[in-house]
Order: C-alpha cells, then structure tokens, then sequence
C-alpha cells in the first residue's frame, strides 16, 4: 500500500518535549536521529506535515507570530540537513475552549487533508501520546506512536494491545516502517 501523506506531531516527535512549552527557537531541541530521518521521508514523493496542539498560545505565553517563527528556524534546519517538511497545522487554543481542531479532535488531520488534497486512509500519523492516536483513529488514518515523547514507556500500559497502531521507540523506527509499505530500503 503506498502512503499518500507522512503526518507528524511536533514535541515528542520532532524536538524534545518541554514541561513549560517551546516559547523561543533557543528552547527547540531537535531529538536524536530526527534530522536523518526526516531526510529518509523527503525522498518519498509524499507530503511531510506537522499536526500539532499549541496551547501555549491559548495560554498567552507564547505568540502566534513566534510560533511561526520557531517553525519557519526548524524547516531551515531540517532542509539543511537535507529533509523537508511541506506544512504545518497548528491548534492554537487553550485546551477549555473544546475546539475542533485539539487533538484528540480530528480537525487538524481534516485541514491537513482538505488543503493537500488527501484520502487520511491511505495517511500515516506518526505521534508521541494517546490523543495522537485518538486524533489518528477519529480521522481513519493510520496510526505509529513513539516512544520519545511524553508518555513514552507508559504507551503500552495505557493503550493495551489495539492491532490498528504500532509503538516503536523513535521517528527512525517509524520511518523504517513507513519506507518498508512504500516499497524501500
């Protein structure tokens, strides 16, 4: 089955995951591995998209602009290193505002789809935490969880064993995965 589009959560995922939120570039800590496995991705023929809560914005301690800002340094970095990532889709809002768009919430994934054209089915969400996985299934997309984020060791514990998601330790694992359905090496 080919993959039409590589979804990713952002801190857990991408950069390490902060207690007080990512406010600045200097805070954004790109994990282990990242960079070369995002260079793998930007070979497949796929769009590479972040989907991402950001509540530090609903929470005033971050701006919106600065948001943009820190990502706008982070795709200079991984097109850098040869990697890409095609768009961003951000929830801005404080988690009491019950938007549509928070994870777990399948708004992102749904804009996501809606601007680049996407059957989600034929999508893969590479996420960090059980709303990752809830945002994936609610939009039929298919789900990899990691273990470098937040909830880590715990996701086995508080998943159990669904058949519809893999967990494995890092985004070079998920990538593994992904370029063996695509046909790779």
């Amino acid at each position: 089955m080919n993959v039409q589009a590589i979804l990713l959560d952002r801190d857990g995922v991408i950069n390490r995951e902060r207690a007080d939120y990512v406010k600045q570039w200097t805070e954004f800590e790109f994990l282990p591995g990242v960079l070369d496995a995002l260079r793998s991705l930007a070979a497949l023929a796929t769009p590479i998209l972040v989907i991402s809560n950001q509540s530090a914005i609903g929470r005033g301690l971050v701006s919106q602009t600065t948001v943009n800002e820190i990502h706008h340094y982070a795709c200079q970095m991984i097109e850098h290193a040869g990697g890409r990532i095609d768009g961003f889709f951000i929830c801005p809002h404080h988690p009491d505002e019950a938007c549509a768009c928070r994870k777990p919430e399948p708004g992102l994934l749904l804009q996501a789809a809606k601007a680049f054209d996407l059957c989600l089915a034929e999508c893969v969400f590479v996420g960090d935490s059980i709303t990752d996985y809830q945002a994936a299934r609610a939009a039929g997309c298919q789900a990899i969880l990691v273990e470098s984020g937040r909830q880590g060791a715990q996701l086995h514990e508080l998943l159990g064993a669904p058949a519809d998601v893999k967990i494995v330790k890092d985004l070079a694992a998920a990538v593994r995965l992904i370029t063996a359905k695509q046909g790779c090496v």
